[in-house]
Formats: C-alpha cells, sequence, structure tokens
C-alpha cells in the first residue's frame, strides 16, 4: 500500500516515511531519520537559501526533498535534481547517491517505474563505489517496492530478501523493519497468510521498540490487507483503523487518505452503508482538493458502492462511470473490475439490459486477466522462493564449514602466540588508559570553553542585539529623509539614549566574564553602582547591606554572572512594577550558599500579575543552571511588605 506522509508537529528531524531511512549509526550525509517533529516550510526554506554552493547544501536540499516528496512531489523533483546537479559540480558522491534516491522514491510514488529503476540503479552503483550498505538496503527495499507494485513478486522477493540480509548484516533495525513489512507484503500477495502474518508481527514488535510510528502503521496496514484478502472484514477494519492511529503522529490529512479510504471500506463491508458513503465523501473532496485522481476514484467508488447497497442505482451508476474513467487510465485493473461489477448491477436495476451485458462482460475480462496474472506470479514468486531457500540453506552449509577451519586455525595460532598477545594486550590496554584519560581531559576543557562562548554569545544577544537593532532601524529612517526637524531630534535622543544603555550592557556582559572581578568586593561595586544608576532616576530610595566575612570571598564566574543578572532583573522589575518608594538589597554567606535579597515597600504579590512572568522564569532559569534557586514571595517585613525575592547559589567549584 502506498500512503502519502508528510512531517507534522512543527518542531527538528527527518524520517524515513515509504522506506527504510537508516537509524542507528547513520552515515555522513544521509538524511536524518529521527521521528517527525520539524516544519516542512521552515526546512524548505533553509534548503533554498542562496548560501554557498557547498555540501551541506546539497544535504538540506536531499533532506527537503525526501521529507515533501509525498505532500508536494514537483517540489521534491525539482529539489532532488538541484541536489543533484550542485552534487555532481562539487563531486560530492553522496549527496549523488541521496539525490537519486529521492528521484526513485518519487517516480515510485508517481508509478513511472522504469524511471523509479533507473535512478535507484544509479544509486545503488555509486554506493557499492563507496561501500556505503545502509544506501544499498534503501536502493533495494524501492527496487523490491517498485516490482512488487507492478506484481512482479520473483523479482521483488529477490531484491527484498537481499535487503533484508545486508539490513541485518550492518546491525540497522530500521531497515530490517520496513524490508520485513515488505516480506509481509509479497508473502500476502502470494496467498502465504500464515509467513505473512508471522512477519508483521516480528515487525510490529520490532517498530514498537524503536517507536517508529510509520513502521507500526505500516505492519497495521499489512495485518489489515492480510485479513481483507480473506474477507475477514472485521479484523481488517480494526487493524486499518490501527494503522491510521499510528499514521496520525506524522502523517497530515492528505497523507491519510489512504489509509481512511481503507478503514471506510471496511465500514461499508460490514453493513454500515450510510455512514461508508458519508465518510467517503469527504474523503473525495479531500482528495480532490489535493489533485489525487487514483484517491479520487477509490473514494468514488466506495460512494458508488454504498449507494447500489441501500437502493439507489443512479447515484451508484454516477459515481461508478467516473471511478472507472480514472483507474482504466492509470491501469488499476482491481479497481476497474470493482468499478465495472457496480456499474452491471446498477444498470440492470435501472433495466438497462444491454449497459448491463456490457459492464459484465468487461469486468469479467479484467477478472480474467487478474486471476490469470495472479497465478502466473504467484508461481514465479513461490519458485523463486523456493530457489533463494535451498541457496541459502547451501550457503549456510559452507559458512559453517569455513567457520570451522578457521576456528580450528585460530586455536592453534592462539596457542603459539599466547604470551605475546597478553604482552600486547596489556600494551594496548595501557595505550588505551592514557588516550582515554588525553580525550577525556581535552573533551571536558572543550564543553567548559564551549559552555563560555555560549553563555558570552547568549548574553550579548539578549542585552545589546535588541538595542543595536534598534539603533539601526531608526538610523536607517532618518537616513530617508521624511521627517521634520523636530522628529529627527526626538530619534537622536532616542538613539543616543540607545547607545548609552548598549554601552552599558555591553559593559555589564564584559565585566561579568572578567575574571578579575571573581572577588566578592568587586561584585558589591557593581551591585551599588547598578542599583544607584537604575534606581536614583526612577526615585526610589536604595538600601544596600553587605555580609562582612564576603570581601575575602572568591565567587565563581559562573555564579557570579547569574547572580547579577538575576540582580538586574529583580531592580528591573521593582521599578516597573512595584510602584514602591524604598528597596533593600542585601547580600550575605548561608554556609556554602551565597543569598541575594531584594525587598520592596510596593504593592506586593497579589497587585503585581507579572510577577510570574517572563523575567521570573529566566532568573529561575539562570539560578538552576548553577544549581541554585529563586523565590518569590510576599515580604513578611513591617518596613518592606512588598515584594521579595531570594536568591541563593552555591559556591562550590561543581557550580563553576
Amino acid at each position: 500500500m502506498k500512503l502519502p506522509l508528510r512531517w507534522k508537529g512543527y518542531g527538528v528531524l527527518l524520517l524515513l516515511l515509504l522506506g527504510p531511512c537508516g537509524v542507528g549509526k547513520a552515515q555522513p550525509g544521509q538524511p536524518a531519520t529521527t521521528e517527525i517533529n520539524a516544519v516542512p516550510d521552515s526546512l524548505l526554506r533553509l534548503a533554498l537559501t542562496n548560501s554557498l554552493p557547498d555540501t551541506a547544501k546539497v544535504n538540506r536540499l536531499n533532506a527537503a526533498a525526501f521529507a515533501l516528496r509525498i505532500n508536494r512531489s514537483l517540489l521534491t523533483r525539482r529539489l532532488a535534481k538541484q541536489a543533484f546537479n550542485l552534487a555532481q559540480t562539487l563531486g560530492y558522491q553522496v549527496g549523488m547517491i541521496n539525490a537519486n534516491l529521492n528521484l526513485g522514491y518519487y517516480y515510485r510514488g508517481c508509478n513511472k517505474y522504469d524511471s523509479a529503476l533507473y535512478y535507484t540503479h544509479a544509486a545503488m552503483r555509486t554506493a557499492k563505489q563507496l561501500h556505503r550498505q545502509y544506501d544499498l538496503t534503501r536502493g533495494l527495499y524501492n527496487i523490491a517496492r517498485v516490482y512488487s507494485e507492478q506484481g512482479n513478486y520473483s523479482k521483488a522477493l529477490a531484491y527484498n530478501m537481499d535487503g533484508l540480509a545486508l539490513a541485518r548484516a550492518i546491525h540497522n533495525p530500521k531497515a530490517e523493519l520496513f524490508q520485513l513489512i515488505e516480506l509481509g507484503l509479497i508473502g500476502c500477495a502470494l496467498g502465504e497468510y500464515s509467513t505473512a502474518s508471522k512477519q508483521f508481527e516480528q515487525a510490529m514488535l520490532l517498530a514498537q521498540r524503536l517507536k517508529d510510528y510509520v513502521g507500526m502503521g505500516h505492519a497495521y496496514s499489512g495485518l489489515g490487507d492480510l485479513n481483507r484478502q480473506q474477507g475477514r472484514w472485521s479484523l481488517a477494519g480494526y487493524y486499518y483503523t490501527e494503522a491510521a492511529a499510528s499514521y496520525r503522529h506524522v502523517f497530515n490529512d492528505t497523507g491519510l487518505l489512504s489509509i481512511e479510504l481503507s478503514v471506510n471500506d471496511m465500514v461499508g463491508r460490514q453493513g454500515n452503508h450510510a455512514a461508508a458513503r458519508r465518510a467517503a465523501q469527504h474523503l473525495m473532496r479531500q482528495a480532490r482538493a489535493a489533485s489525487l485522481p487514483g484517491m479520487v476514484a477509490r473514494a468514488q467508488l466506495l460512494i458508488a458502492r454504498a449507494c447500489l447497497a441501500v437502493g439507489q442505482p443512479d447515484s451508484a451508476r454516477y459515481y461508478a462511470v467516473q471511478s472507472l474513467a480514472t483507474v482504466q487510465h492509470s491501469g488499476v485493473k482491481s479497481d476497474a473490475r470493482d468499478a465495472a461489477l457496480i456499474l452491471a448491477q446498477a444498470t440492470s436495476q435501472l433495466g438497462q439490459w444491454q449497459a448491463a451485458y456490457r459492464y459484465q462482460v468487461l469486468a469479467g475480462a479484467y477478472a480474467d486477466s487478474l486471476t490469470g496474472q495472479a497465478t502466473r506470479r504467484r508461481v514465479a514468486g513461490l519458485q523463486e522462493a523456493v530457489a533463494r531457500s535451498r541457496q541459502q540453506a547451501r550457503l549456510r552449509l559452507l559458512g559453517q564449514q569455513e567457520r570451522l577451519r578457521a576456528q580450528q586455525q585460530e586455536l592453534r595460532n592462539l596457542r603459539r602466540h599466547q604470551q605475546l598477545l597478553v604482552a600486547t594486550a596489556l600494551a594496548a590496554l595501557a595505550l588505551a588508559l592514557a588516550a582515554w584519560s588525553l580525550w577525556y581531559y581535552r573533551r571536558r576543557e572543550n564543553q567548559r570553553l564551549l559552555a563560555l562562548r555560549t553563555r558570552i554569545a547568549a548574553d550579548l544577544h539578549d542585552e545589546v542585539g535588541s538595542v543595536l537593532t534598534q539603533i539601526s532601524m531608526q538610523s536607517t529612517l532618518l537616513r530617508e529623509g521624511n521627517y521634520t526637524p523636530t522628529q529627527q531630534q526626538i530619534y537622536l535622543d532616542q538613539m543616543v539614549d540607545a547607545s548609552r544603555l548598549a554601552a552599558r550592557q555591553l559593559s555589564d556582559a564584559v565585566w561579568s566574564i572578567d575574571a578579575r572581578y571573581d572577588s566578592a568586593a568587586s561584585l558589591l561595586d557593581r551591585l551599588r553602582d547598578h542599583a544607584y544608576e537604575v534606581l536614583t532616576p526612577a526615585g526610589l530610595e536604595i538600601l544596600f547591606a553587605a555580609d562582612p566575612v564576603l570581601a575575602d570571598t572568591t565567587i565563581p564566574l559562573p555564579v557570579r554572572q547569574a547572580l547579577y543578572y538575576i540582580y538586574k532583573e529583580a531592580l528591573h522589575n521593582v521599578v516597573k512594577h512595584a510602584q514602591a518608594q524604598q528597596i533593600r538589597v542585601r547580600l550575605r554567606l548561608l554556609g556554602p550558599l551565597l543569598e541575594l535579597e531584594v525587598c520592596d515597600d510596593g504593592r506586593g504579590i497579589a497587585a503585581v500579575p507579572r510577577v510570574g512572568g517572563q523575567g521570573l522564569r529566566n532568573m529561575r532559569m539562570r539560578a538552576a543552571a548553577v544549581g541554585g534557586s529563586v523565590s518569590v514571595v510576599t515580604a513578611a517585613d513591617v518596613v518592606m511588605p512588598g515584594v521579595q525575592l531570594t536568591a541563593r547559589l552555591p559556591l562550590s567549584k561543581r557550580a563553576a
């Protein structure tokens, strides 16, 4: 069953939807394959950005093409061709592999099987040269799907078995998952229902372990097909419903059309024709809006069957004629047979005997063709399965014999070189320990450096970036010369104030990362200076108190940064929201903790609706980042009855 797919969730990563796009040890340059919680439009904008033509852009183009190939197939084809041309220009063979695979998936989805085989084989040839085994499993899977959809089950089985063996050899569980599902679908088509059921159940367990919703949906859908072919409508409907529930995690409404049609078909098969008709009409409108004629034809067929069952032959004939015209053009003989049968019955009930006879003959012709083709394909497929089984048995026997000889030779070598191997192992262990120690030390230092750089970048962005952006926008407006001298003066004054603010914030950021200011005395001076800069213009009186023992205390840089920014945010909240007249700041040591207390005589928490807003969340996040905490309560002090903010940060080395 071919199902349209899309990404859903509007957040990061790519997923192989109709094929086994890797998990585990993904190879460089292949599409990402985590669960789909990313925004396709964002990925598309990133892929089409006019950046330098490098391998990263090729990878983005391939990722976008892979993610969008179902819901926006024409765009997928264009993206894949762009990726291929750019990769060819750069000599980036991995990008060419993925672009050809994307084109192979696209043409298979369009039922253009010759083109699908051409591009997939091209990708596999390059993958073999580069020894990219995982990409080979992707190609083998797509070719197996092509032959299976064409009804050439012998070739489909051959490629599928090769892909399954390779997936297991490289220990890639997701590749194995989709190969197992395809193997089950081939077995179902060949009438091997018991074997197919076991393969679907095995695939289901693997998909659940991997938490792969697409894999679970494919396995449920396969079980639905299996029971549908055996006339078990209720059980088939159950499995189709479970498949739809799994697909909803990753598919959009268009991607769910096929499985919803299968669910609705089972509803009608069980006698609920009115509900089946209503649902099919809704799905038909969706399919038309998405320009999916094949889905429209399936929906029309379901509506025609429901109309015929409730005694509306005119409506049944109307929808069946439209469905037959579409499926005859696309070559789907099974749907054409069903449409012709409905037309034969509808025209018979309307008394149009000549038309009924013509449609009955047409239905018989389709049935004979399907029966003959199915028989030949099943025989060829079963013959291929038997030949493959015998070949595998011979290979297993030869492999066992070879392994036995190798084990005997290895045992002899081990006896001769035991002492040398022990000495070599000890030396290797010592070197490994030394290398690991060096690696761990460098990794820890790199992590510290990266964390510091990230903090610096975040602080500069948060503190200075917005102000500089404001100055840039105002200067642009002034340069256009559309304002009076008075308005220009206002903008210039605003730019002067913003420049001073940016300079002060930049000074704060530099001070907060300068190791020369790790002393508590430097911190106290900075806190006092900032308080008078902020509170005095606002008309607030400040009472500042510090524990004397702080004078000789060294404060780690992360703690100093966190405390200073918490302090700035607290003063900002008081000035903006508290309507206070007086504020008290106290800094003291409480054992291993440094405590900052900010109290005001303002309105208190109940009267300040924004006290739990973004500012408080930021303060708590900064405190938590160094192992501390922030609490905000209504002050119990009679003199300072407003809000009391208390921040406690550890001075231990772990905070650094």
